[in-house]
């Protein structure tokens, strides 16, 4: 099976975790979908930019190879293996957060802090997902687009997670505080 073909598959199974997990989640009537629902004018437009982009770099990663020439060399296969690397990290990660997974924060929906499983290793093993996903991408299709795409992808990420943790202090306190001194942010 081609590059292409592979990569599409990749990118298809990464968003089905994330719609099918969304949907089981709103039916036990649980919105997942936060971003941009802050009072703060700057998160909520960060969390609405970041919504924008991560919905354009979706597309983007499921068009790429219908629009762009793949890499011919060995470094397209290993741009394959860290998105199907990513769509593994990213089923366990969301499996673990159970019923406390969300995309985004907010003060008004309860969670628990998950520190067990994959998150013993990782506090944020979903977003590395996503950066490991879009760096694949970038690899398999290095063109200029899906690396910018990529660089900015993990960027913003960073500043989600940077937002998140502020939150979750605030939220959890001293239990969090061990949780971040213990284990590191993304490795």
């Amino acid at each position: 099976m081609g590059i292409r073909i592979l990569s599409l598959i990749g990118a298809v199974l990464f968003y089905l975790i994330y719609l099918i997990k969304g949907l089981l989640l709103r039916k036990q009537g649980i919105n997942v979908n936060l971003l941009g629902d802050k009072k703060r004018s700057r998160e909520k437009y960060f969390e609405i930019t970041l919504k924008i982009l991560t919905g354009i770099g979706g597309l983007l990663q499921i068009a790429a190879p219908f629009l762009f020439d793949s890499n011919k060399t060995g470094w397209g296969y290993v741009g394959v293996i860290l998105i199907y690397f990513s769509v593994l990290l990213f089923l366990i990660a969301v499996a673990t957060m159970g019923l406390n997974w969300r995309a985004g924060y907010n003060e008004k929906q309860k969670t628990e802090l998950v520190t067990s499983g994959i998150y013993r290793f990782s506090r944020n093993p979903a977003f590395v997902a996503f950066d490991l996903l879009y760096l694949g991408f970038s690899v398999i299709f290095p063109n200029r687009l899906m690396v910018l795409t990529a660089l900015l992808a993990v960027f913003l990420f960073d500043q989600q997670i940077r937002g998140e943790e502020k939150f979750l202090l605030l939220t959890f306190g001293e239990p969090y505080r061990q949780y971040q001194a213990a284990v590191r942010r993304y490795f």
